[in-house]
């Protein structure tokens, strides 16, 4: 078909007409820009994560570990020292352990001595006990002695029983603390073997820390009587 010319200005704008070819009359061709669409779609949703990776990148690379300040490298080692310091306390550590008032078959002295010895401690138990402050302080010198343990224990109702243990230190004599254990009579021995490093742990590793160093000269050294001359 071919367009109408005529002289002088159209009334109205001429336009070509042609044939419109529609994605429906080819199943080929509407297959195509529907793959070309669910293309374009996951383009733009794939857009945002290609942007936000480098972000998520970005702030992970900002993350540095700091280093330890100077105060926590000071308590680390000043810890580290002390700790030492109390292992070879107790290693060369001398604890005398005295006879327990009130004792039966159920031995809680017995007990005491294992928990000690299986600290490292080194336990005396032949020293007889004396009145004052002065003649234990004199007698942990000579002896070399960190601490001194008394016990004493009660029988109550019910079979019960009540276990006092009394820590008086070597270098000075005097009493530092003492502690009650309470259970069944035929138990009790084996409660205080179990608990008594967790109560009394800390007055026994300070007493033997002490004990390494100098102590102060104060009277004569008391003599102990170890017998009868023959």
């Amino acid at each position: 078909m071919l367009p109408l010319r005529v002289c002088g200005p159209p009334p109205f704008p001429v336009v070509s007409v042609l044939p419109v070819r529609r994605f429906g009359s080819s199943p080929l061709g509407l297959h195509r820009f529907l793959l070309a669409l669910v293309a374009l779609a996951a383009l733009i949703g794939m857009a945002p994560a290609v942007e936000a990776a480098p972000r998520r990148a970005k702030s992970h690379a900002k993350v540095k570990v700091k280093p330890p300040s100077r105060a926590a490298t000071r308590a680390a080692t000043r810890g580290k020292a002390r700790a030492e310091t109390e292992g070879a306390a107790l290693s060369s550590g001398k604890v005398a352990v005295f006879a327990f008032a009130g004792e039966d078959t159920y031995s809680v002295r017995d007990h005491v001595i294992q928990a000690l010895t299986d600290r490292g401690i080194k336990v005396e138990t032949t020293l007889p006990p004396v009145d004052t402050a002065e003649q234990y302080r004199d007698m942990g010198a000579v002896m070399d002695l960190a601490a001194y343990v008394h016990g004493h224990v009660k029988e109550m109702p019910a079979d019960h029983a009540v276990a006092t243990i009394v820590i008086r230190s070597g270098v000075t004599g005097r009493k530092l603390t003492a502690a009650t254990f309470t259970g069944f009579r035929r138990g009790l021995p084996y409660d205080v073997e179990e608990k008594l490093w967790q109560r009394l742990g800390a007055v026994f590793t300070r007493a033997c820390v002490a004990a390494t160093k100098p102590r102060p000269h104060h009277n004569q050294p008391m003599v102990i009587e170890a017998g009868t001359p023959l």
